[in-house]
């Protein structure tokens, strides 16, 4: 899990860094970054001291958490009229990159299903192929959930013994 973290704050200072040096787009202030890399860590160590799903009702995703996690900061910096609200660019740059690791699994998931049963999809138009790799991410996504929920609530019910 902390992958995916260490991931997103190199991403955070890649981001921070291109806006400052990009002419054509407003630099955000510096504290929004700040409270990307606050999140980051919150989440971090929530993960670490195994308190990231504790209160919940059904189990989340550590990739949709990292993402309510953006939302947030995304939402108080255009509540604060202390600070400037920063450019879209800024919160799409890190969604981007915590949807391409889904992205991967998806596309490396697809391939090994046409692999395994000896498809031939060269006819397919990329079109085609797009749609049903949004498709298999998006039911993966769902079966997944299902067997985290099914864990999740087991998990519960023996801390209840």
């Amino acid at each position: 899990m902390a992958n995916i973290l260490d991931i997103l704050r190199k991403t955070i200072e890649e981001v921070q860094s291109k806006n400052q040096k990009d002419p054509k787009v407003e630099t955000a202030d510096p504290s929004i970054f700040d409270l990307l890399r606050k999140e980051v860590n919150k989440l971090d160590n929530k993960v670490k001291t195994g308190q990231a799903q504790k209160g919940k009702r059904n189990p989340k995703s550590i990739l949709d958490m990292i993402k309510d996690g953006i939302e947030g900061v995304r939402k108080d910096n255009r509540k604060d009229p202390k600070v400037a609200t920063a450019p879209k660019s800024v919160f799409e740059d890190l969604l981007k990159k915590v949807g391409q690791k889904q992205q991967r699994q998806a596309s490396t998931g697809l391939k090994k299903v046409v692999e395994d049963y000896n498809l031939d999809i060269r006819g397919l138009s990329r079109e085609t192929l797009v749609e049903v790799q949004n498709r298999y991410q998006e039911d993966l996504k769902k079966f997944n959930h299902q067997y985290a929920t099914a864990l999740f609530n087991i998990i519960k019910q023996q801390r209840r013994r």
